[in-house]
């Protein structure tokens, strides 16, 4: 057995089209951030380790079918995702909800290849600041152009505040229907299932939401079609980890595909890339993700 399926067996739980890379930091540093976006957003999505009920469905499909980087076409049945997201759900259940005044992510995006680091205010009147590092040199902060408390997420294209994140229901039912109301505010020409899977990926991977709604976006997410378990990968930063994955064939005949990596042995999201015909794209690889009550940092004080 694998690494990865003994660090699985451990555990016990308590659109599709490529987004292509920002080719500068203005993508990630301005706002709105896509507010009108492309038609199918990219968006992550992370499962947390998988407990008892998962192993089989996970151990089977990945011995019957290993998948490779490329090969969306061993991907196993949705059912092992559903049996992930579940148990994803379960590590939400038992995790405390927490807050504070910043959200602090900090990625990688390749390419071209630079680290972000974004502290972004939850609290009315506190400034959100940007930092970034190319692949030589130190960090350089960068002005969030734009961002205030009231609109610093994005949930599938549309700017929320976090106590609105805080607000969505934790049933995954009724958060669903929040959404859709939400995606009908929008009037987007996407399908009601890519809105719901790129909000919910969001939701459970870098937005700043209580774990009880991480959980209830994780149920939500079992529900829909076309979620894949990919079997064990590596991410663009070399780091081993289980991986989902959305895909659909274009009008060309070339297969998209949004692939989320995870850490199975922690629950942690990893990273998330964007593949076309078995070749990555771009990547986004989630270094941290947390709360804090201080105050932005000058860039020198960075590690």
């Amino acid at each position: 057995m694998s690494k990865i399926m003994r660090s699985l067996a451990e555990a016990r739980p308590s659109r599709l089209t490529p987004e292509p890379a920002p080719d500068d930091l203005s993508m990630i540093m301005s706002y709105p951030r896509q507010a009108e976006r492309r038609r199918t957003p990219a968006r992550r999505l992370v499962l947390a380790g998988a407990g008892l009920a998962a192993i089989a469905a996970v151990t089977a499909a990945v011995a019957l079918r290993p998948s490779t980087p490329g090969d969306v076409s061993a991907a196993p049945s949705t059912a092992a995702s559903t049996d992930l997201l579940l148990v994803a759900a379960q590590h939400n259940d038992g995790k405390a909800v927490e807050s504070g005044r910043y959200w602090v992510v900090r990625a990688e995006h390749g390419s071209p290849g630079m680290t972000v680091e974004q502290w972004l205010a939850t609290r009315a009147g506190d400034p959100s600041v940007g930092y970034f590092r190319g692949t030589s040199g130190g960090w350089t902060v960068r002005p969030m152009e734009g961002h205030t408390a009231d609109n610093n997420f994005l949930v599938a294209g549309l700017p929320r505040s976090a106590a609105q994140l805080a607000g969505l229901p934790t049933e995954p039912g009724a958060l669903k229907a929040r959404l859709l109301d939400w995606y009908a505010e929008k009037g987007t020409t996407e399908s009601r299932d890519e809105f719901l899977f790129y909000a919910g990926a969001g939701l459970v991977l870098d937005l700043p939401v209580p774990a009880p709604v991480r959980a209830g976006a994780y149920r939500m997410l079992a529900q829909l079609p076309g979620i894949e378990v990919l079997g064990p990968v590596t991410d663009a930063l070399g780091r081993g980890g289980a991986a989902v994955g959305y895909s659909r064939r274009g009008d060309g005949g070339s297969v998209g595909q949004q692939r989320l990596v995870i850490d199975p042995a922690t629950g942690e999201a990893l990273a998330r890339e964007s593949w076309t015909d078995g070749v990555r794209l771009s990547y986004t690889a989630i270094l941290k993700a947390r709360w804090s009550d201080g105050t932005p940092p000058a860039a020198s004080e960075l590690d």
